[in-house]
This record gives C-alpha cells, structure tokens and sequence, in this order.
C-alpha cells in the first residue's frame, strides 16, 4: 500500500466498520444513561424509553432533513483538483486553483467546508443554494467526514499540501 505522501491522488471514504464501532457504544452508553434515569427518578425503564426515544428519533429525522442537500463522502484529491460527491450522486470538481478556502472544522464531528472563489468556473456550475445547508452562505460546501478513512488529520495535511498559498 502506498503512503498518502507518495500519491499525487488521495481517496477519502467512509469506514463501515468505524460507523459500526461507534453505533455499537452509542448504543451501549445510552442505555446506561437510560438504566441509570429510570433508577433516579424510580419509574420502569421502558417509560423513560418511550420519553427518550422519541425525541431522540425525532432529533436524527431533523438532522437527516437538514443534511439531505450536502455534499458527502467519497471526496477525492487530485493534483489539479477537489471532488466532492453530491447529493444526488453527481461529481462537483473545484481546481485548487478556484477554492477560495477549505477547511476540517470539528473534533467531535468532523467536516470539510469549502469555499469556491468562482461557482460558475466548478464543474457542473454550482447554482445557489443547490448545495448549501440552511443558515449557511449560497455557494458554501459542508461535507460531513464522520466514520472517515483515512481520518481527518490525514486531510488537513492533504489541503496544506495542495491548496495555494495566498
């Protein structure tokens, strides 16, 4: 396997089994809270489940709403340029050349947010707000990298490494 240095072509892909690892302890590290709750306030647990769990499914159906329209994995990196993946399966290309700016923000949730200096020079033209997110600027970029290999510090080196220097 050759080292993400060596290559001029980076992949960055979700990870199955990191997803799966981290549902598991999820999952695990709730039921405990729920366990632990249902103790202190002394009722049966599957009241506090019923509670709980509804407003815990209602939060995931929001948040997956407001991240139907971002760019997501897999993103690649290339000597001339930045593929993200869309929505609806389409590619967007940005040259290094037209990224006004990218960035990883997050620790606990991890994303790349991109910039484009000109939307109308990516390919296809980005139109605005095809993309965005709710609350963010027309032509901004969000992909989440949650469950992402190779991980998020790998990136950061990847864009110091490629982006021009301004």
């Amino acid at each position: 396997m050759t080292s993400i240095d060596d290559t001029s072509v980076v992949d960055f892909h979700s990870s199955p089994a990191r997803r799966r690892t981290a549902l598991a302890v999820v999952t695990v590290l709730a039921a405990g809270l729920l366990v632990t709750y249902a103790a202190i306030v002394d009722e049966p647990w599957w009241h506090a489940l019923l509670r709980f769990g509804g407003i815990g499914l209602a939060s995931a159906a929001v948040i997956r709403w407001q991240l139907r329209r971002q760019p997501r994995l897999p993103l690649r990196l290339t000597a001339e340029s930045l593929r993200l993946t869309g929505p609806d399966g389409t590619t967007l290309t940005i040259d290094w050349t037209n990224v006004a700016s990218a960035q990883v923000r997050g620790a606990v949730d991890p994303r790349l947010v991109v910039r484009p200096r000109d939307p109308g020079q990516t390919r296809p033209p980005m139109r605005p707000g095809q993309w965005s997110t709710p609350g963010r600027g027309p032509y901004e970029l969000v992909v989440q990298l949650t469950w992402m290999i190779p991980d998020r510090h790998a990136l950061r080196r990847e864009l110091a490494r490629r982006l021009p220097a301004t």
